[in-house]
């Protein structure tokens, strides 16, 4: 579509302008004598483009790739230097900790590298050296690359207790041989705002098995020790946020290139000696970049299949010395932890600031919230417990871009109560009127426009179920025939079959009746018929910003943001 993002931004300013807190500089210092609706509207106007995909994103990508060299360089000189006596005793309490969260009952988390296999998977994207993104392409119908023999010798040894595995990995080693020893990772950027991108590092193929194996245990000792269950843990912060912004009781905190500045130091230091010189096995010791090898001082990157749930046990075991050590009162002990969202409360925010530091991290001011109205973690923004998240839009190079944008606004407007109409029929316009179809609430965000019945009201079929059009994306899938294996788009051409390894494919899930599901970058987008029971319904669970909806809410801001003037 070409669309400049300045004219989405303008159609905003439109809408909001009568709301703004004096000009259009938003500043979250200016949030404590404002009202909700003043700062909802200053913010989504701050925000709306602030995450746009640039044409040219080489700028972006260097930025991104100087605050790694910062963060790696970091890592490199870091030495822990204590200032205080009680600094002393901070860190004797972390080592505790750590030390009991890594030996539960007294014995090693991790008994063998068996283990570790037996809870492995491949990661969702690509591996270095390897063909596709699914389990039986990079792992049985792939060359591998390791940065050990050893990791893949015990690959092998523990393949040959499966029966199907052991076969499926002789046919893959006839046709490719033995994995290819590489020193690292591959650098790669993915965009994350207008001025800078995000860099992850692609990691040879069986050391992201192993990495995700550790990461499972890691994940679940997370549960069971600290009570952080990583698939629920940003519900509690949001909980936590919310409940700082009303009453000033929690500081939120965001570090800056977390994942990056978890030092080799700092785990030789802090982690039991098997497991630092085990991260150190499956680590990258490298990253590439075009002909530019990096050696990594950081224990691991972006990217790596345990980097989450290791530096989420190291700042919960770092929060939970600081409550522990300096807390006298049982409701200042209170913390939660989700990656490098960290949330503590208000009474320890300088001391945990201040460990942070000391241990190597910095924090981000910018998104880092101890005082005022205002609190931000795992996606959701509170001010004065009303939700104020902005939206952000990316690009709308498509269609379903802009529905997504259409969809997204209209959900700002129901939780805010700020009409947006002008935004909305600059989007509208945008989509031909032979591209517009009206979906229920339910459907995904880029299947159409979502309204109410009272918006638009579809056909009706004879078992009384509403009828319409949708846009459904159409996915990429490896073909299992009786002659081979078809292979869509950039696979074409693959033609190696592995049966056993096809076998081991369905007993890991990925394996069905259409066959192999494949992650593309590439969306692919039909038209086709969908009936539904209901409409004017918002699943239960369904949040928004943290918080449900109600349908009166959502159905007067659509009708509001939708009629024409």
């Amino acid at each position: 579509m070409g669309v400049n993002p300045v004219a989405l931004y303008s159609a905003v300013y439109k809408d909001v302008s009568k709301l703004l807190l004096g000009n259009e500089n938003f500043s979250h210092s200016e949030q404590a004598w404002c009202a909700p609706r003043q700062f909802s509207a200053s913010y989504l106007l701050s925000s709306v483009i602030r995450k746009w995909i640039p044409r040219d994103s080489r700028e972006a990508d260097r930025v991104a790739y100087d605050a790694f060299t910062s963060a790696n360089n970091s890592c490199k000189e870091w030495n822990f230097s204590p200032k205080w006596e009680v600094d002393l005793l901070v860190l004797g309490e972390i080592r505790r900790i750590l030390d009991d969260f890594f030996h539960p009952g007294g014995e090693p988390l991790i008994g063998s590298y068996f283990d570790l296999l037996r809870s492995g998977r491949p990661g969702p994207g690509v591996n270095v050296g390897s063909i596709g993104t699914s389990y039986y392409t990079k792992y049985l119908a792939s060359p591998l690359s390791t940065t050990s023999l050893y990791l893949y010798e015990e690959y092998r040894r523990y393949s040959s207790w499966i029966p199907f595995l052991s076969e499926a990995e002789c046919l893959r080693y006839d046709k490719y041989g033995s994995p290819a020893i590489v020193s690292g990772s591959r650098f790669s950027f993915v965009p994350k705002t207008s001025k800078t991108s995000r860099l992850i590092c692609i990691e040879p193929s069986l050391n992201m098995y192993y990495q995700l194996g550790l990461g499972a245990f890691m994940t679940e000792r997370l549960r069971i020790y600290f009570n952080v269950d990583l698939a629920t843990q940003p519900k509690v912060n949001s909980r936590l946020a919310r409940q700082g912004s009303i009453d000033n009781s929690y500081a939120t905190i965001d570090l800056s290139s977390a994942s990056d500045s978890i030092s080799i130091r700092l785990c030789e230091m802090l982690l039991p000696r098997w497991l630092f010189e085990l991260l150190l096995q499956l680590r990258s010791r490298t990253a590439t970049i075009g002909s530019e090898t990096v050696p990594l001082f950081m224990i691991s990157t972006m990217g790596n299949g345990f980097t989450f749930p290791l530096q989420t046990i190291i700042f919960s075991s770092i929060l939970s010395a600081v409550s522990s050590i300096f807390s006298q009162r049982e409701e200042h002990k209170t913390w939660s932890c989700f990656g490098d969202d960290l949330i503590c409360h208000r009474f320890l925010y300088d001391r945990v600031k201040y460990y942070l530091n000391l241990f190597g991290f910095r924090v981000n001011v910018e998104k880092t919230f101890f005082e005022g109205p205002f609190r931000e973690s795992c996606g959701t923004d509170w001010f004065s417990g009303q939700p104020v998240r902005p939206v952000f839009v990316r690009k709308l190079d498509t269609v379903q871009d802009v529905f997504v944008a259409i969809n997204s606004l209209n959900d700002w407007s129901s939780y805010t109560g700020i009409s947006l109409r002008n935004a909305i029929s600059f989007l509208l316009s945008l989509i031909r009127p032979k591209d517009l179809t009206f979906v229920p609430f339910d459907s995904a965000m880029d299947e159409g426009v979502r309204v109410p019945l009272s918006v638009w009201r579809p056909k009706v079929d004879r078992n009384l179920s509403f009828v319409f059009k949708t846009w459904y994306r159409e996915p990429s899938i490896i073909r299992i025939l009786d002659a081979g294996v078809r292979y869509p788009g950039k696979l074409k051409g693959l033609e190696f079959y592995n049966p056993p390894g096809l076998y081991c494919s369905f007993l890991f899930g990925e394996l069905g009746s259409a066959g192999i599901m494949v992650r593309h970058n590439r969306k692919i987008f039909r038209r086709k018929l969908r009936c539904s029971p209901y409409w004017d319904y918002i699943p239960v669970g369904s949040c928004t910003n943290g918080v449900q909806l109600s349908w009166q809410q959502w159905e007067t801001a659509v009708a509001i943001n939708l009629a024409k003037s």
